[in-house]
């Protein structure tokens, strides 16, 4: 596990904090000594089954759970309110939030194509993925400016995955995030606020993947699936000191060795910058 004496007492806000990718990277960084705000919309009972992990390591007072919307421009600000009310700033966003093709894909193997898609699927996955990223980052930004200082980490996908069958509403969103990535990390140069890319480099196994289309236990199925603890050491290096003055740039979890320095699995990790995304 990467480690760094900047993530002590810093405040991070992860969405989607409940399960899957955001737990893991939440609970890391409050072994880390961060304050992390934790939220989640459709599943609030996760947050305080997180709670009580927290307690059990002693971090109760670092974590405040918050059930919030990133679809509502104003419950985003409400979150953003909520975490300078109990912590005093917000440091670091990790836009974790999403929602993907289990919104109307029953199996991995036969994808649904577009003009099938229901258009509330096709309506949820880009008002959480790409809408929520937006709505949650200018909720953000105003104190991040303010402080000189912040970091926005928005969560996306392999490329391959944009422009898969099946997959286009996905693949829309992901491809607007990455798009809005580049462009929001020209307008923030030289203000102190950095914005890049995290993706896990394929699917992984998390609840993201649902049991109508790969069945199994949750962190246990294998197989195909990255394990998705694969996320965890780039996000801490992204929301650390190390990833100061980073900004734009595009990092794949899976390429992250252990058995290498914390400077060679960014190297491996981090793909070329361009001018422009190069999505297709």
């Amino acid at each position: 596990m990467l480690e760094h004496d900047s993530l002590c007492d810093r405040v991070v806000v992860v969405t989607g904090g409940g399960r899957g990718f955001g737990w893991l990277i939440g609970r890391a960084l409050l072994e880390q000594g961060a304050k992390v705000v934790l939220t989640a919309t459709r599943h609030p009972q996760q947050l305080q089954a997180r709670l009580q992990e927290v307690s059990d390591f002693g971090a109760a007072d670092r974590c405040l759970t918050v059930v919030g919307d990133v679809c509502d421009p104003e419950s985003c600000v409400q979150v953003i309110d909520a975490t300078l009310d109990r912590f005093g700033r917000v440091d670091v966003l990790m836009n974790n939030a999403g929602r993907g093709t289990g919104e109307y894909r029953m199996s991995m193997t036969e994808p649904v194509p577009f003009y099938e898609i229901p258009v509330e699927g096709w309506r949820t996955i880009i008002n959480t993925n790409l809408n929520g990223t937006f709505f949650m980052t200018r909720a953000a930004i105003p104190h991040m400016l303010t402080q000189g200082f912040g970091k926005i980490v928005n969560f996306s996908t392999s490329l391959t995955t944009m422009v898969g069958r099946g997959l286009s509403g996905y693949g829309a969103s992901k491809a607007g995030i990455e798009t809005a990535t580049v462009v929001w990390a020209k307008e923030l140069s030289d203000t102190g606020v950095d914005v890049n890319v995290l993706l896990p480099g394929g699917a992984s196994d998390t609840d993201f993947i649902t049991q109508s289309m790969m069945p199994g236990k949750v962190g246990e199925r294998g197989g195909e699936l990255l394990p998705a603890e694969v996320i965890v050491p780039p996000a801490l290096w992204l929301a650390s000191d190390l990833s100061n003055g980073v900004s734009g740039r595009r990092l794949i979890g899976k390429f992250w060795d252990h058995d290498k320095s914390v400077e060679e699995s960014v190297a491996a990790c981090m793909e070329a910058a361009h001018a422009t995304p190069r999505i297709m």
